[in-house]
């Protein structure tokens, strides 16, 4: 009876989890906020039911999906399409920080990202054209990234990767920056087109001249 009321007791965090123990206990967060609970990851701990509760708080990865209404520097509207794959940190700091805000409502955490990422891309966003957001992708996603750090890690968050996928032009404005270029290619695809017609008259012409 005595083991069997041990093992009840004893809980053991599975790899990609943190328990969180709270109730009659010292804590081992590193606070100082006056919140006393305890962060057990990769090992067990001891649960006194009626005393203390645990709950676990995942650490698998997570995705969100962005689709950003933005304005350039030049007053353009675009959506920017991206994904942010994310994480609750491995640190007991991040862990603390994630328990505070997200334990027993992880689901919360995508769409507090989103808000994140959308107003820092719409703030980097403000301050580019639409050539170089084209031209520089991957310098966009690194400014955004850097820029939510912050904010990310008082949520106890941070990012595994930032991808850019698609920018929208709602006005036109992207397909008329090839207007430019596509108009001599034209030109002298006709050009070519009129000296073929031009050559293939000729030789008839002097086909027929012989056979006469």
């Amino acid at each position: 009876l005595i083991r069997t009321g041990v093992k009840m007791m004893w809980q053991v965090a599975e790899p990609n989890e943190a328990l969180i123990i709270s109730g009659f206990t010292r804590g081992s967060t590193g606070t100082s906020d006056g919140m006393d609970f305890k962060i057990v990851t990769g090992k067990g701990a001891f649960v006194v039911p009626g005393l203390q509760t645990v709950r676990a708080l995942s650490l698998t990865l997570n995705e969100t999906e962005l689709q950003v209404n933005c304005v350039t520097s030049q007053g353009i509207q675009v959506v920017v399409q991206g994904v942010v794959i994310f994480k609750i940190g491995d640190s007991t700091p991040f862990i603390a920080n994630a328990a505070r805000r997200f334990l027993g409502q992880q689901a919360k955490m995508e769409s507090q990202v989103y808000n994140v990422f959308e107003g820092h891309l719409r703030s980097i966003i403000g301050s580019m054209t639409v050539e170089e957001i084209i031209r520089e992708r991957d310098k966009l996603a690194s400014q955004v990234r850097s820029a939510s750090g912050t904010e990310m890690e008082k949520l106890g968050l941070v990012v595994d990767s930032l991808q850019i996928k698609d920018l929208e032009d709602p006005t036109g404005y992207i397909q008329n920056l090839d207007k430019p270029h596509i108009a001599p290619v034209k030109m002298e695809a006709r050009i070519a087109e009129a000296t073929t017609n031009r050559e293939r008259a000729e030789n008839k012409a002097r086909a027929a001249y012989l056979i006469a």
